[in-house]
């Protein structure tokens, strides 16, 4: 009998310390958290400085800073189209003072073989801002509109070059065409938006998504003309480049910048991290400069950000599919 009752006793003990155990860890997390921060954020950006998601996060480190009240850091690390720096954030110390900058490059990275991590293998903070692009080509190109493209690569299957990232949503932009379009580009690959932009100026490649802001500054100094614009409705900032569905290509590509932690980083600095990037986009200084940019600022909290990705991966794996850049 005694034995039966020591038994009991050794489990209802180890129960109760598993409860303490488990009340401890939470409010470890919550303790983490009234302290965060107390040093410097290091926001990874994979991708070289200059282009527009350094632009972007480096206004959003300036406003989290104020927020915060603390040093906001924004550190590039260029490589793989975005791998290499997502990388460095996938094993850094879950404390929340190492976040990465992604896109939807890192779903395309996975779902065409050139990484073995995805949007869930990161803790989601909150997405930010939404990009739209423009068509570009050369001023000397014959072609004057996306509908003039389409004709041409009908006549001419794979003969027209496009500059892309491979692994990044500049692969997927031409591959969302050539389905819509059913029609067949020669996609060039491209390390960077400045090298894709290089090449288009150059006459190196026909084509090639050039951002809102960068395609008006390249239009008014003749080096590029503007055939379509990947949004559901005509930039504000360039009203009179039509849309690719006013030309008979149904088809809608924008890139989607948002924030994420390395997996496991406590839900109370988590939630932290959100409400500041929210106060950040309820600025009216980050606002004009998004508008100045062409840039969207589309803010989601966490949990609506995790339905965001969700969603935006599925819808991403059946464009692939359909396109034949699914990795097998």
């Amino acid at each position: 009998m005694k034995k039966f009752i020591g038994v009991g006793l050794f489990c209802l003990m180890a129960v109760l310390g598993l409860t303490a155990c488990g009340a401890d860890g939470q409010s470890e997390g919550d303790a983490q958290a009234e302290n965060y921060p107390n040093k410097s954020i290091q926001i990874v950006v994979p991708w070289d400085a200059g282009g527009d998601t350094d632009a972007i996060n480096r206004l959003i480190a300036q406003e989290l800073e104020n927020i915060l009240d603390t040093d906001v850091v924004v550190k590039n690390v260029a490589g793989g189209s975005g791998v290499v720096g997502a990388q460095q954030v996938l094993n850094a110390k879950n404390d929340g003072y190492t976040l990465l900058s992604i896109h939807d490059s890192v779903a395309m990275s996975q779902l065409t073989g050139q990484s073995d991590f995805g949007y869930f293998d990161f803790e989601p903070i909150s997405l930010m801002t939404s990009t739209y692009d423009a068509v570009a080509t050369h001023p000397d190109s014959p072609w004057d509109s996306m509908k003039e493209v389409v004709e041409d690569a009908k006549e001419n299957p794979g003969k027209i070059s496009y500059a892309a990232s491979i692994g990044s949503t500049s692969q997927l932009e031409p591959a969302l065409i050539e389905t819509a379009a059913d029609i067949d580009f020669n996609i060039v690959g491209y390390d960077g938006t400045a090298k894709r932009m290089k090449a288009v100026v150059g006459n190196d490649v026909d084509l090639g998504g050039v951002s809102v802001i960068a395609g008006k500054d390249y239009l008014e100094n003749d080096q590029m003309k503007l055939l379509g614009y990947t949004g559901e409705e005509r930039s504000e900032v360039l009203p009179d480049v039509p849309t690719l569905k006013e030309q008979g290509i149904d088809a809608v590509s924008a890139t989607n910048r948002g924030l994420v932690a390395p997996k496991d980083t406590p839900d109370a600095i988590i939630q932290k991290l959100s409400d500041a990037l929210g106060e950040v986009a309820n600025s009216e200084t980050f606002q004009t400069k998004m508008d100045e940019m062409g840039t969207k600022v589309n803010y989601k909290p966490t949990k609506e950000y995790v339905e965001f990705l969700e969603k935006n991966e599925k819808d991403m794996k059946d464009s692939l599919e359909k396109s034949n850049l699914l990795e097998e």
